[in-house]
């Protein structure tokens, strides 16, 4: 059926300015981080930095930092000052606790051993830590493996709170799932193809999880949990 011509409103979505919004700024907050927030970006902004510690140690730091800023305050600020939205409704809170519980009690060994073997892989030990200089200093390590919390609740939120609860009312949970686990993919190209798919499957899984328990806190948990138990298994290798 023809409904007429397209108008520019019609386009740009009047009756849903939050999806519009979001799948606009998802992609330019990336573009940003992977051009501007990585590790080996650090030198690009401070370039005469001289440090206590080798410089990877404060790259780390910085790749995290800027996730933060850009996956985490960023889109909170689009919650709060443009959505005018409580956090809550973008996965910010506890959520079906019981099942999220009983769903980690099952993944966490299995993302633990997938972790294990998957540290046995040279492509995934000469991408992690990335800080390797602080695999043979413990106190500075754990204050790395902090910061990359901090990045997994930033990531969590961009993806599975900001593009999967902000999507959800315009294209129902599943299209929305499917929606931001395209992005998260991407931005893993050129890291280790192993952890390429892994991505996949951990985009639909935590994707769904979200949605299962209203919350972010859930495929926080997990995914920390694979992320730091990665780099302890490599570390422990190195020795």
């Amino acid at each position: 059926m023809d409904n007429g011509p397209l108008t520019m409103r019609s386009i740009l979505g009047q009756r849903d300015p939050e999806s519009a919004i979001i799948l606009l700024t998802v992609p330019l907050l990336l573009i940003v981080w992977v051009y501007f927030g990585k590790q080996a970006d650090f030198g690009l902004f401070f370039g005469g930095f001289q440090g206590r510690w080798p410089l990877d140690f404060y790259g780390t730091i910085y790749e995290y930092l800027t996730a933060f800023i850009l996956m985490l305050l960023a889109p909170l600020l689009i919650v709060k000052v443009v959505f005018k939205k409580s956090l809550r409704a973008f996965g910010f809170r506890i959520g079906d606790f019981r099942y999220g519980m009983r769903f980690a009690a099952v993944a966490v060994p299995v993302l633990l051993l997938s972790a294990y073997v998957g540290s046995s892989d040279p492509a995934i030990q000469a991408e992690y830590p990335l800080a390797k200089s602080m695999m043979t200093k413990r106190t500075l390590f754990l204050v790395v493996e902090c910061f990359y919390i901090v990045y997994y609740i930033s990531w969590e939120f961009f993806f599975r709170g900001f593009m999967v609860f902000g999507l959800e009312k315009r294209f129902g949970a599943l299209s929305a799932i499917l929606i931001q686990t395209i992005p998260s993919v991407l931005v893993h190209v050129g890291k280790p193809v192993s952890e390429c798919f892994g991505a996949v499957v951990a985009g639909l899984v935590f994707g769904y999880l979200a949605i299962r328990t209203r919350s972010i806190l859930y495929p926080v948990l997990l995914h920390t949990v694979v992320g730091i138990g990665t780099d302890a298994f490599v570390t422990m290798h190195f020795f």
